[in-house]
C-alpha cells in the first residue's frame, strides 16, 4: 500500500496529524536505506503502528467527506397559526380552520386566547362587571357564607372562653347559557384588509356586556344570574321621583365600615342628573367630577359608576341606587370555554353569515352586608 499526503478541507487537525505520521514513516525507511540494512524489530513495530493509525485516520476523514456530500434534510416545523387567524378562517368556512377548532355539543370551542379577549372587552365596557369577583370554572362553584360570625370575648385567666355557634350557608354558582348573534356580510368577510375576528369579538363583547350587567343588577335567577337588588341592606327613600342629600348620607352610613374603603355608587344617568343638583349646607355640590376619567365622578368621596340598567328616579322606580363593595358583595362564575357556531345558510339570501357565540355564566350576591340598595315607595 502506498501512503501519500492528501489535500482536503476535512478535519484539518487530523490531516496535519496524518501527514506528520507519513513523514515519520518516510524517515524510518530513509534511515534503513542509508545504512543498507533491514528494519530493526523496534523500527518494524513502529512502522506497523504508524500504518494502522494512518488507516484509521483515513477512514475517519472519508466518513466526514461523505457526510458533507449528503443533502441535509431539515425537518419542517408545523406552521404556527395564531388564534385570530384560525378563528377568521373558520368563519370564512375554510376546512383546515374547522379542523383546528374543537367541536362540542354546543358548537366549536373558541380558542382560549380569543375567549380571554371577549371577557377583557366585556370588562372594559361594563364598570360593574369589572368590579365583581370573577371565578373561572368549567363546573359549579360553591361560595360558603358565614351567617353567624364567631364572637370573641374577654375572659379571666383559666376561665372558659365564651362559646360561639356560627352556621354557614353554601351558595352554589353554576352556569347559564348566554348567546349573542352577529351578522356579517360576505363582502366584508372576503375583504383582505377587514379583520373579521376583531369585528366579531367586539360585537359579541358589547352584547354580552349589556346582558350580563343587566342580570347582575336585577336578574331573577331564572335561567340567568341573580341580581344585586335581590339582597343587600335596604334603605327606604321618601319619594319615587326625587332624592335628598340627607338620604344619600343615610345610604352611605348604612354600609358597615369594613366595606367603605372600596365602596362605589351605581346608578343611572337620569338619577345622577338629579343628584348633581344637590348641594350641602355650605352650598357645595355633593357630586364632584372626576378629572382623571377613571369614573364619572364622586359622591361623598366615593366613585360613581353609570349603568343603563339601574332604575331611574321616576314613577315606576324601584331600586335606583346601589352602594357598596362589589368585590365582596357579588361573585360570578365564568366558564373560560366559550363556543361559537357559524350559520352559513340562514342569511345566505342576504349575502351574509351569522356567527352565534355563547358564554356560560352565573352570578349571585354572596354578602348582603357588603352593599346597600336604596328602594323607593314602589318597592
Amino acid at each position: 500500500m502506498i501512503l501519500r499526503k492528501i489535500e482536503t478541507r476535512a478535519f484539518p487537525e487530523l490531516m496535519e496529524k496524518r501527514n506528520n505520521l507519513i513523514e515519520e514513516m518516510e524517515a524510518l525507511i530513509s534511515k534503513a536505506k542509508t545504512e543498507t540494512r533491514a528494519f530493526t524489530e523496534e523500527e518494524f513495530k513502529r512502522y506497523e503502528e504508524i500504518r494502522a493509525e494512518i488507516e484509521n485516520l483515513d477512514k475517519t476523514i472519508k466518513a466526514e467527506e461523505e457526510t458533507r456530500n449528503f443533502e441535509k434534510k431539515e425537518t419542517k416545523k408545523p406552521e404556527q397559526r395564531s388564534a385570530s387567524e384560525i378563528f377568521s378562517d373558520f368563519i370564512k368556512g375554510e376546512t383546515r380552520a374547522a379542523g383546528e377548532m374543537t367541536t362540542t355539543a354546543n358548537g366549536n370551542i373558541i380558542p382560549t386566547e380569543l375567549s380571554k379577549d371577549i371577557i377583557r372587552k366585556v370588562t372594559e365596557r361594563s364598570g360593574l362587571f369589572n368590579l365583581v369577583r370573577k371565578v373561572n370554572s368549567t363546573g359549579k362553584y360553591q361560595q360558603i357564607i358565614e351567617n353567624n360570625k364567631i364572637i370573641a370575648g374577654w375572659t379571666d385567666e383559666l376561665a372558659e372562653v365564651t362559646k360561639s355557634n356560627p352556621d354557614y350557608t353554601v351558595v352554589e354558582i353554576g352556569h347559564f347559557k348566554l348567546g349573542a348573534l352577529t351578522k356579517i356580510s360576505l363582502e366584508l368577510i372576503n375583504q383582505a384588509n377587514f379583520n373579521v375576528t376583531s369585528e366579531v369579538i367586539q360585537q359579541m363583547a358589547d352584547a354580552f356586556a349589556d346582558k350580563l350587567e343587566e342580570a347582575f343588577i336585577k336578574g331573577d335567577g331564572n335561567k340567568k344570574p341573580t341580581g344585586l337588588v335581590t339582597g343587600g341592606v335596604k334603605v327606604n327613600l321618601a319619594s319615587k321621583t326625587a332624592i335628598t342629600a340627607d338620604e344619600l348620607i343615610d345610604i352611605y352610613h348604612s354600609l358597615k365600615a369594613p366595606y367603605l374603603a372600596n365602596a362605589v355608587w351605581i346608578m343611572s344617568r337620569d338619577t345622577l342628573g338629579k343628584i348633581r343638583k344637590l348641594k350641602d349646607n355650605d352650598g357645595q355640590y355633593l357630586f364632584q367630577a372626576d378629572m382623571t376619567k377613571d369614573y364619572v365622578g364622586y359622591i361623598l368621596g366615593k366613585p360613581v359608576i353609570i349603568s343603563e340598567f339601574m332604575d331611574n328616579l321616576g314613577g315606576t322606580s324601584v331600586y335606583p341606587i346601589i352602594f357598596g363593595d362589589l368585590t365582596k358583595a357579588y361573585a360570578a362564575n365564568i366558564n373560560p370555554e366559550q363556543t361559537i357556531q357559524v350559520l352559513n345558510e340562514v342569511y345566505a339570501s342576504q349575502g351574509a353569515k351569522g356567527v352565534l357565540g355563547f358564554m356560560f355564566v352565573d352570578g349571585k350576591p354572596v354578602n348582603n352586608e357588603a352593599y346597600v340598595v336604596a328602594k323607593t315607595p314602589n318597592a
